[in-house]
């Protein structure tokens, strides 16, 4: 329950904490169950074994399993060359629709990615981790040292009988990261991806205009003194012809919108981007130029160029070529996809064509943005307006509709946070204490306190950085894969996508190292008498 609570206060999840039960009769019979399971299976297989052993195979039973390895170049380049075809794999997928994932398919390549990073973890560790061992042990000038003489020769000693637990800490770690990672991810994606959907505080297109003015009447008797602008924008809806439309064009089909351009006047879009604190790129354009305002990112500029043929009414036609795009879009995309930026003297030459007109209306400053006071006015004055969008309303339907899988998500990284420090915690707390009495040898030999501590943490070191590095590697192309596979990209900035990730890493590392701190603690009392 306390775990619960905080993760709900932590991402703010709109979940009613007094409808989750205290004890779950359900959820405690399953693991009832399954600790049964797991305990009967515990009992079979070690009474099969002291069935088949006897006295004196029990007595030496670990010394018989942690025979030395025998490091084979030949995995450990398999190995390695699994893992980079894993990872290549992954990053096939940010080229979209032209990667494997999309010509051959998702389950098969999604499997065979798993496949090939799997046996590269396994051959990694068995073959190319006793390999980097065995190189310094043959440098023996790296390795006739007060620390590396006994941690190198301990660990590739212990690694046959370690190497699976090896793998379990590795996956584990790149499982934990891989998902908290996707839940920061998609906790502030959509939250960021909001700026462009809804760029303005609050929006609506007028469909009745003494409705409109009575709504701006009950907002301005609502918010009493609180200052924002209210801007009215007028879109020209026009239909085109050219070579290369592009998708924006015809997006959504004749369900929602019917195939066609808003038009705006350049002066309009400086002045909306100006209330909405943004700086436009955009100073002057000709008669025959336009500016193609895209939904998604276009890296290659692909409709740069591109000349499209206006109706303008009474078959009169007009070209213009797109000459610049852009992602600042100053309407929201409920009210304007296909936006086509075109100077103040096309327009009014559109204008007077008699081509459909779309008003909009944008509100922003004060905290109409933050505060859902403002919707809420409008909302009231405009119950049947289907185009009316909040910034607020957005992001808070996003939390309410993704709150249970939020809250599932956390709770699983934290078990698996915690499942994977208890496992380094009582192994390595465990090999120390096995290995007590080389130490107290050590210490007859001349090695003082500090020495004992410096190998004590070298031991410990090995079994704290192996999973963690190859396990944050895994999990970056997971996240990676998952960014391109799952999540439409409407920011087109990279740093939107950093952020998240080096949140989750870093929230990791901390804890990963606090538990490195309590066992490294630990192990010295186990070490030192």
């Amino acid at each position: 329950i306390g775990v619960t609570t905080g993760i709900v206060a932590l991402l703010g999840l709109t979940i009613d904490m007094g409808a989750i039960p205290f004890i779950n009769p359900q959820a405690v019979g399953s693991i009832f169950l399954f600790i049964l399971a797991v305990l009967l299976t515990l009992t079979l297989s070690n009474a099969v074994l002291l069935l088949k052993s006897t006295l004196l195979d029990l007595v030496r039973l670990e010394k018989k399993v942690e025979k030395p390895v025998r490091p084979n170049i030949v995995f450990s380049i398999i190995g390695i060359v699994f893992l980079l075809g894993g990872y290549a794999l992954a990053l096939d997928m940010v080229r979209g629709t032209q990667s494997v994932w999309t010509t051959i398919g998702f389950s098969p390549i999604a499997l065979l990615t798993l496949v090939l990073v799997v046996i590269g973890t396994v051959l990694s560790v068995y073959s190319f981790v006793p390999f980097v061992c065995q190189c310094v042990k043959n440098r023996h000038r790296v390795l006739y040292r007060e620390n590396t003489i006994v941690v190198v020769p301990k660990f590739m000693h212990r690694i046959r009988s370690n190497a699976k637990s090896l793998i379990l800490l590795i996956l584990l770690v790149a499982g934990t990261l891989s998902v908290f990672g996707a839940t920061t991810l998609s906790v502030w994606y959509p939250y960021r991806a909001v700026e462009r959907i809804i760029p303005s505080a609050i929006e609506y297109r007028v469909e009745d205009e003494q409705q409109s003015k009575q709504a701006q009447a009950a907002l301005a008797e609502g918010l009493n003194s609180q200052e924002y602008q209210v801007q009215e924008t007028n879109l020209l809806k026009i239909t085109a012809t050219s070579d290369h439309l592009p998708d924006e064009y015809s997006i959504s089909g004749e369900e929602v919108r019917t195939p066609g351009f808003e038009c705006m006047s350049l002066t309009d879009y400086n002045a909306l981007l100006n209330s909405q604190g943004k700086e436009s790129s955009i100073s002057e354009l000709s008669d025959d130029e336009c500016v193609l305002v895209k939904y998604r990112p276009d890296p290659e500029n692909s409709d740069v160029g591109a000349v499209y043929h206006l109706n303008i009414g009474d078959g009169a036609t007009t070209d213009v070529t797109v000459v610049q795009t852009t992602l600042d879009n100053p309407i929201g995309f409920a009210n304007s996809v296909a936006t086509l930026l075109v100077s103040d003297q096309l327009y009014q030459t559109i204008a007077k064509g008699q081509s459909e007109q779309i008003t909009v209306v944008s509100i922003n400053g004060g905290t109409t943005r933050t505060d859902g006071a403002a919707y809420t006015i409008l909302k009231d004055a405009m119950p049947e307006n289907i185009y009316l969008a909040s910034a607020w309303q957005r992001q808070t339907e996003i939390i309410q509709q993704n709150s249970s899988t939020y809250l599932l998500i956390a709770f699983a990284t934290i078990i698996f946070l915690i499942a994977t420090g208890s496992i380094l915690y009582f192994q390595n707390l465990s090999a120390v204490t096995y290995d007590r009495d080389d130490y107290n040898i050590l210490q007859r030999m001349g090695y003082n306190r500090n020495m004992i501590k410096r190998c004590v943490r070298r031991q410990i070191q090995i079994y704290f950085v192996i999973p963690y590095m190859i396990g944050m590697l895994h999990s970056i192309f997971a996240i990676i894969c998952y960014k391109s596979a799952l999540m439409d990209d409407v920011l087109g900035r990279a740093s939107e996508v950093i952020l998240p990730i080096a949140l989750a890493i870093g929230i990791f590392s901390i804890v990963y190292f606090i538990y490195y701190q309590v066992t490294k603690h630990s192990c010295y009392k186990a070490a030192i008498n």
